[in-house]
């Protein structure tokens, strides 16, 4: 019988689960329409912390409204569950993204970024510290858009951001320096965080990694990341900068706000320095003007109406009685003075046209004016190679001999043409081949891939990448996924022996594995520790299949505090499901 919560809700299918939560995909039968509906664990629902933890979520949640915002519209008890009533997006978390594509292009990393800092700018306005940005909790729909969720582990600013029991909150390869020692976090902190989502889309690696959670979080306090432009040179050094001063170990040298950030972003899209230079004075512009209007062949004259000239002058002094021998001596002299400004307008100094391609036009101009040239704009062109504003070609070319006071014309890119991304879906190969050569994209740059599918029938399009209308360039790579019907996939079961309970359940649901808990007395592992599981460890099983996981009750010994004492304590105190979501 199909569940219906509050008598409202319809659920259609799971769609996914986390360690507090299973999240279904329902039908809204009063507004008709598809929402997301997240539901306490049952195991949870006597613990009053976890309730509270959940009840939270939908507090500082539903304050927001905002594009990149995953909306609440609903909070509701049926009997003893708890759950909440959430927009419904279609799409991919950008986790599954980074995997299959990264490192993405400059442009498409930015216009992410973009949207996940407008979504931290509108929480933090609010007074709303999200404590958990990570590709995981980031949506991307169809049409390119970013929907930032999961604000369970939100805080209002005003209120502590560590709990009476020393929790760390948030996955631990986007651990802010101050999360990992425990220590009260602020705006600065999600910033840290999308500092490094950023760095993961550009180079398709996190920069701190390694074996357990305790390893990476002093990697966040103690070593330096390697500079992404190493592991992807595409990577310019004004975009390496934002990156580097957004994980900045210590807060005040990151950004002060998710506003500067923007505004750094949005001055390397626009070709622009990062920091902003002085503007000039008004007489440099006037300068620059007077030395175009004063390039003119040597020997012109300006003859301004109502002014008489030195030959007028002399020709109104000429008797009439000598008028004939007056036009005589004007016509010699207008023969000497002609001949001579031809001869100084043909021989006039020259100079050598200077490079100007990859420049911008201002830097053009500059070039151009120490060298008494004018620069002129010919036409605006589609480049995928030029960076837009920058000169593509000139008309005469590099160290081309002429005279001073001429025009050097350019041709500047508009950046690489951008075409409307087709919707392929229920297509099949060919006529999704077809469709996207129509539509202008080439044909080398698209990849068919097979990906099974329990709904779309077998040898049509089930996914692609870029979603249907997102903005995309002809010679950029595509990927086509076609389906190749229902699939079983198989997992290994991973070593889960010595970690806590609700770790070893994180991991588990993280690949799709259903986790069963089973208790055993053991006077060698602590209490909460996981002594065994069921397939074992290297086994392989089917999706969806379930794993016992015998947890010991105790004894067990009594730990003891170490040297890095206050860190352990904090990181085992909290929980260890914060730490594994990135696992």
């Amino acid at each position: 019988m199909t569940k219906v919560f509050g008598r409202r809700y319809e659920v259609i299918e799971q769609i996914g689960s986390g360690g507090m939560a299973i999240v279904y995909k329902a039908k809204d039968i009063l507004l008709n329409r598809i929402v997301t509906i997240k539901v306490l664990r049952e195991q949870f629902l006597s613990d009053e912390d976890f309730i509270r933890r959940f009840r939270r979520e939908a507090q500082s949640a539903a304050s927001l409204s905002h594009t990149n915002i995953v909306s609440i519209y609903d909070v509701g008890k049926d009997g003893e569950i708890e759950y909440i009533v959430m927009e419904y997006v279609e799409g991919r978390n950008l986790k599954e993204i980074i995997r299959n594509y990264a490192p993405l292009l400059p442009d498409q990393a930015i216009y992410i970024t973009k949207q996940i800092a407008e979504a931290i700018k509108h929480a933090h306005a609010h007074k709303i510290i999200h404590r958990d940005i990570k590709p995981h909790n980031i949506l991307i729909t169809e049409d390119g858009g970013a929907k930032v969720t999961d604000f369970g582990i939100a805080r209002a600013v005003s209120a502590a951001t560590v709990t009476h029991t020393g929790d760390i909150v948030g996955s631990v390869h986007y651990l802010s320096p101050e999360q990992a020692r425990g220590v009260q976090s602020n705006e600065q902190s999600d910033l840290y965080s999308l500092g490094i989502i950023l760095y993961e889309l550009l180079t398709g690696k996190i920069p701190y990694d390694g074996e357990t959670p305790i390893a990476i979080a002093l990697k966040h306090l103690q070593e330096q990341p390697v500079p992404p432009s190493k592991l992807n040179p595409k990577i310019r050094p004004e975009l390496e900068a934002v990156i580097m001063k957004a994980i900045a170990k210590d807060a005040e040298e990151r950004y002060a706000s998710a506003d500067a950030l923007l505004r750094d972003l949005e001055r390397i899209q626009d070709g622009r320095p990062i920091a902003e230079r002085k503007e000039e004075q008004r007489t440099n512009d006037l300068e620059r003007t007077q030395v175009h209007k004063s390039l003119r062949p040597l020997g012109y004259s300006e003859v301004k109406p109502g002014k008489n000239t030195g030959a007028a002058q002399w020709l109104n002094g000429i008797k009439r009685k000598n008028l004939g021998l007056g036009l005589g001596l004007i016509a010699a002299f207008l023969l000497i003075f002609g001949g001579l400004s031809l001869y100084r307008y043909f021989n006039v100094a020259e100079t050598s046209v200077p490079n100007l391609v990859g420049k911008s036009l201002e830097e053009a101009e500059t070039l151009l004016t120490s060298r008494n040239l004018i620069l002129g704009k010919l036409a605006d062109e589609y480049s995928d190679t030029v960076k837009e504003g920058l000169i593509i070609r000139q008309s005469k070319p590099q160290d081309t001999k002429i005279k001073i006071g001429n025009e050097i014309q350019v041709t500047v890119s508009s950046g690489p043409e951008l075409i409307p991304m087709p919707d392929l879906k229920n297509l099949n190969r060919e006529e999704a081949l077809n469709k996207l050569l129509s539509t202008g994209f080439a044909e080398e740059k698209i990849t068919f891939k097979l990906l099974p599918s329990e709904t779309v029938p077998e040898g049509y399009v089930a996914d692609q990448t870029p979603p249907a209308r997102s903005p995309w360039t002809k010679n950029s790579n595509i990927d086509v996924w076609l389906s190749n019907g229902p699939q079983v996939e198989m997992v290994t079961v991973p070593p889960l022996m010595g970690y806590s309970w609700e770790m070893a359940e994180e991991i588990l649901l993280g690949l799709n594995l259903y986790p069963v808990r089973g208790t055993q007395n053991s006077g060698i592992y602590g209490a909460n520790t996981v002594i065994e599981t069921s397939p074992k460890a290297g086994d392989s099983i089917e999706q969806g299949g379930q794993v016992i996981v015998t947890v010991s009750i105790g004894p067990g010994p009594v730990g003891k505090a170490d040297a890095d004492g206050r860190l352990l304590l904090n990181l085992r105190l909290a929980g260890g499901a914060a730490f594994i979501r990135g696992w």
